[in-house]
Order: structure tokens, then C-alpha cells, then sequence
């Protein structure tokens, strides 16, 4: 199969799917694998070194002569965290450190802005494809990979979003429903979750700019790619659908969850990074929401977290991992990355027919 249109033209690629850059499961592996299978591969850069993002590109370039996308986080402003913001956020971990068996230190959360060596790397490497999440980096960036005839994708979940986008120079435009698994595209730390559903969101998008419209959010097989083809969308971005495959670096506790259905849905929360995302219900979710305004903002929640996923990872507890999925994480398959692009080429195909 091979559907043509002025953005499958320009990515080079047979069909309108693009594997979604999910930055905590996204492997050079699930990158080579989209490609082979005619789909845009994308590598979730945003938590990478440079080291690891030039590792990353050329082992995917080894194996494939396809264009991929690499995808950054748009570099975020220092905010001042007070001592007594950071004291009540820290507290609110003690239990699960406790639980954990790991120190409760009270060490200041700290972060590292290295956006501006990652973006070197994707001038240094001639990357064909960048997308942004949390909107646009500053417009010197912009100018600059646009003048390496890189392609440009931005990420809004309102119209108004996107038309600043457009204004700004992006050349491809996704549309992220509230569906979505992983974080929201939402342009402020402290932005509340934006509430439109994909199927209001992306007719929206597509009447109010003039660049190519990808649709994201709780797709998960032919039918719902047909459904945002027909409603004007250009391609559809999945993420949720291949998490749990053999090319996904997903905690296995994660993958087992997705694949046995046995969880309790989806929701939103800041607790594990400060910003708004989607991911499978826990109990540190439920722990932390209930005093959100304990929450510190990215990156620094995600600082102050860091020690508890990665001890949580190591035991495999799952009530206490960021587990991102898409409200339709209870259409998971236990299959390849080859094997669920053909079934949803194949979907696709019988539901466009």
C-alpha cells in the first residue's frame, strides 16, 4: 500500500504514519524498523547527551538510507523554586523513598540545559527531519536548521497554537489530542492540559493554517488513521501502539501492563515530571496529585524524581514508574514494529476502501 500527499512526498515515506519520538522508549532499533516498513521514524532525542545522539543517528544510518525524525525538547527558562516550594515537594516523596528503601536527602533538584549542544548535533549530522515539543526553541534556532534544509515540525493541542507555529516557520504542524500518551505539546511549564479532543482538535488545525496537519492522540489502528485522514490531516503520529514491541525500551513491568490490559486507565499528571502528561494510573500519581500545588515545575520535578524512577526501574514497581500511554492503551499488541505497520497499513487500507 502507498498513500501519496504533499507531506508523505516531502518525508519520503510510503505511508501517512509516523512512529511518535517518545523520548523515554524510542530506540535507534524502533527508528530503522518504522523506516524499513515505510513509516517515519522518529528518535525521541530530548533526554539523549550528545554523545548518545550522535551514537543514535549513526547506527540508524547504518541500517537504513531513509529520512528519520530526531526530536527535541524546546529548551526551557530558569524559574526560581523557593526553599519552601522545594521542602513540600520533597516531603510528599518521603513515603515512597521510604518504601523504596532509598535515603530521604533533601539535595536541591538540579538540571542541566544542554539543548544547545544537542541542537549542534542535528546541524553537525545534516538531520533531514527536526521536530520541537514544548513549542519552538528561540527563533536563531529555527532560522538556523531551516537554513539546513531541515524539515520543521511543531506541536500544538489548540488552533491558536498552531497558527504560532505556522508564523514561526514550521513546515508541518501536529495536532495533539487529549488522548495522547506521554506529554502534552503545551507551550508553558505551568500551562494547564489543554482539553480538546482529537477529533474536534484536528479540523480546527487544518482550517486555521495552510502547512500539513499530523494528527496524535489515541490512534491505535486503521480506522482511527482513516478517520483524521478524512477529517484533513496529512498522516497520524502513533506512540501508545508500539510501546510494549521488542524495539521499545519500555520497563518490561510497563510493557507486561499494556499488553495484559491489567491497569487502571489512563490520566493526566505533573507528578513525575511537572509538566502535564498521560500515562497508565499508579500510585505515586495518586499519592502526588492529591497536593499538586506540591508539584515543582520542569525540570525540576523531574530532577527531584529522577532517584525514585530509577529505583523503581530497578525493582520493577511499577506503582511507582512513569508508565506513558494514550487513552488507547487498551488496543496494545504483543507484536513487532514490522508486524503492527503492516496491520495498520492494512486497516488503513480496508477502512479508506
Amino acid at each position: 500500500m502507498m498513500i501519496e500527499n504533499v507531506l508523505t512526498k516531502r518525508l519520503g515515506v510510503k505511508l501517512p504514519i509516523i512512529q511518535a519520538p517518545m523520548a523515554s522508549a524510542t530506540t535507534p532499533e524502533m527508528v530503522i524498523s518504522a523506516a524499513r516498513s515505510g513509516a517515519l521514524g522518529s528518535l525521541g532525542a530530548a533526554y539523549m547527551s550528545p554523545a548518545e545522539m550522535v551514537s543514535a543517528i549513526r547506527k540508524i544510518r547504518r541500517e537504513v538510507d531513509h529520512p528519520f525524525q530526531v526530536n527535541l525538547f524546546s529548551p526551557i527558562a530558569k524559574r526560581e523554586v523557593t526553599a519552601d516550594a522545594f521542602s513540600a515537594a520533597s516531603d510528599n516523596l518521603s513515603a515512597i523513598r521510604s518504601d523504596l528503601g532509598l535515603e530521604n536527602a533533601n539535595e536541591f533538584p538540579n538540571f542541566e540545559n544542554n539543548f544547545s549542544e544537542q541542537f549542534e548535533v542535528l546541524i553537525d549530522e545534516k538531520i533531514p527531519i527536526v521536530g520541537f515539543h514544548f513549542g519552538l526553541p528561540e527563533s536563531r534556532f529555527v532560522e538556523r536548521i531551516k537554513s539546513a534544509d531541515a524539515f520543521v515540525i511543531g506541536c500544538a493541542t489548540r488552533s491558536t497554537d498552531a497558527v504560532t507555529l505556522e508564523e514561526a516557520g514550521v513546515d508541518a504542524i501536529i495536532a495533539q489530542g487529549f488522548e495522547a500518551g506521554g506529554h502534552q505539546g503545551t507551550f508553558e511549564s505551568d500551562e494547564p492540559p489543554s482539553m480538546f479532543g482529537l477529533m474536534a482538535l484536528v479540523p480546527q488545525v487544518v482550517d486555521a493554517v495552510s502547512v500539513p496537519v499530523i494528527a496524535a492522540g489515541g490512534l491505535m489502528d486503521g480506522r482511527g488513521i482513516a478517520a483524521v485522514l478524512k477529517l484533513g490531516a496529512s498522516a497520524a503520529q502513533l506512540g501508545t501502539a508500539f510501546l510494549a514491541t521488542p524495539e521499545s525500551k519500555a520497563q518490561d513491568v510497563h510493557k507486561s501492563l499494556l499488553v495484559s490490559g491489567d491497569h487502571k486507565g489512563t490520566k493526566i499528571t505533573r507528578a513525575f515530571s511537572g509538566r502535564p502528561a498521560r500515562g497508565l494510573v499508579n500510585t505515586m500519581m495518586d499519592m502526588l496529585d492529591k497536593n499538586p500545588e506540591s508539584i515543582l515545575p520542569f525540570p525540576y520535578q523531574h530532577a527531584l524524581t529522577s532517584k525514585v524512577r530509577s529505583e523503581a526501574a530497578r525493582q520493577g514497581r511499577a506503582e511507582y514508574l512513569p508508565m506513558w500511554a494514550g487513552q488507547g492503551a487498551g488496543m496494545v499488541r504483543n507484536q513487532s514494529m514490522e508486524e503492527i505497520i503492516l496491520a495498520l497499513a492494512e486497516g488503513l487500507e480496508i477502512a479508506l476502501r
